[in-house]
């Protein structure tokens, strides 16, 4: 076997209990203890055996019962307006949702809603938008598996910044300047519940297909 490679069993660091995951998986959930881990960042060093504590939560299940659960990455985040230039010069996208007001004078505060399982990245955007405006409630932690959490926290930050970008685009003003500042806080994990329907994977909220 190569040095490069290394076999990690995979038991919960909390109560012992094996860990369900998928071959990509990089956070997993442990439905005996409802204790959250993700794979460490490389630039966090570690000696890639020891998991991340990582929180978890969950949205309040819908009527229908879910066929899964996805996780997504919850991103507190900060952003402060450095200068925008267009002709109409207002805020209709997730600038409008973090900052409250077209009023500049200060940085808005939100979180992020970004999926963490692979999906075309249309849907992924459509997703992490309207989780990000209108995310339901949470509700009491589930024990049901969490799987298919293959994106990293640095990806979620990537998205999270062009999901930022791409919403102000689609503005019906002309957008031809902005310089911001984004800052994101520590990740945390939420469990949303979907429904399988003809090959694809759909919310259980909003409809919207992954």
């Amino acid at each position: 076997m190569s040095a490069d490679f290394e076999l990690v069993i995979l038991d919960c660091p909390q109560c012992g209990a094996p860990l369900a995951g998928e071959d990509e998986d990089l956070v997993y959930y442990c439905t005996a203890c409802t204790s959250g881990f993700r794979v460490p960042e490389e630039d966090e060093g570690g000696d890639g055996k020891r998991l991340v504590p990582v929180e978890v939560s969950f949205l309040a299940t819908p009527v229908k019962a879910p066929d899964l659960h996805l996780p997504f990455w919850l991103l507190p985040a900060k952003v402060e307006i450095l200068e925008r230039k267009g002709s109409g010069d207002l805020f209709r996208g997730l600038l409008r949702f973090f900052m409250g007001s077209d009023d500049e004078s200060g940085p808005g505060e939100g979180t992020f809603a970004i999926p963490a399982f692979r999906a075309p990245l249309k849907r992924m955007v459509a997703l992490a938008q309207r989780y990000t405006f209108d995310r339901p409630a949470t509700g009491e932690l589930s024990r049901e598996r969490l799987l298919g959490g293959t994106c990293t926290v640095a990806d979620a930050r990537k998205l999270a910044e062009f999901v930022l970008i791409a919403s102000e685009a689609r503005k019906p003003d002309t957008l031809k300047e902005l310089r911001y500042r984004l800052e994101l806080g520590s990740p945390r994990l939420l469990g949303v519940p979907f429904k399988r329907q003809k090959e694809r994977r759909w919310d259980l909220f909003f409809d919207l297909p992954a």
